[in-house]
C-alpha cells in the first residue's frame, strides 16, 4: 500500500493506493496501516515523481538497476570489476545517518569495499555518482561515471534465450 504521510497522520483525506486493487479511501488506508508489520518510507522527486531515497538499508530493485547502469565498474579509481561482481556501499555509512539513495551508494569490489572500511583511504560522494577518493598520503582522485549513458543488452544467467 502507498499512503501519503499527510493522509496517514490525518492532516488530509487524500486517497491511498492499494497494490492489486487501486485507490482506497483515507479511513480504510489508516485502518490497514495500523495493522502493518513494517514500513519503507519513500522519498519522491517533487517534479518527476522519481524515487530518490528509501528509509531502509538495502537499495530497491529500481535503485540497483540505476546504479548498475551508472557505475558500470567498481568506483575505486581505475578498477574495472563489473557491478555484478561488486557490492553496493553506502558512502556515508547507513548506521549514523547515511541515506539509502543514489547520491550515497556506489559499487565497490570486495577488496576496495574492505579498503574503504579498514584502511586510511577515504571517499566522499560530492554529487550523485561523483566519488572523491583520498589516499593515506593525502592524494586526491575523482572518479566520475561515464558522461554518455551506454545502452547494453546483457543476458542474465536465469534468463532463457529470446528464441
Amino acid at each position: 500500500m502507498t499512503i501519503p504521510v499527510s493522509t496517514l497522520t490525518g492532516l488530509d483525506d487524500d486517497a491511498a493506493f492499494l497494490a492489486g486493487h487501486g485507490p482506497i479511501d483515507a479511513d480504510t488506508a489508516r485502518r490497514l496501516a495500523a495493522c502493518a508489520v513494517g514500513w519503507d518510507r519513500l522519498y519522491l522527486h517533487p517534479a518527476t515523481g522519481a524515487l530518490q531515497t528509501v528509509d531502509r538499508y538495502t537499495p530497491t530493485a529500481a535503485q540497483r538497476r540505476l546504479l548498475v547502469a551508472r557505475d558500470e565498474t567498481c568506483r575505486f579509481p581505475h578498477c574495472r570489476v563489473p557491478p555484478h561482481r561488486s557490492e553496493t556501499d553506502h558512502t556515508v555509512p547507513y548506521s549514523p545517518d547515511g541515506p539509502t539513495g543514489i547520491g550515497n551508494i556506489a559499487h565497490l569490489c570486495k577488496g576496495h569495499h574492505r579498503d574503504k572500511h579498514h584502511t586510511p583511504w577515504t571517499v566522499v560522494q560530492t554529487s550523485p555518482g561523483v566519488l572523491e577518493w583520498t589516499s593515506p598520503a593525502g592524494a586526491r582522485c575523482t572518479d566520475r561515471p561515464q558522461p554518455q549513458p551506454q545502452v547494453r543488452f546483457i543476458a542474465l544467467a536465469d534468463d532463457p534465450p529470446p528464441f
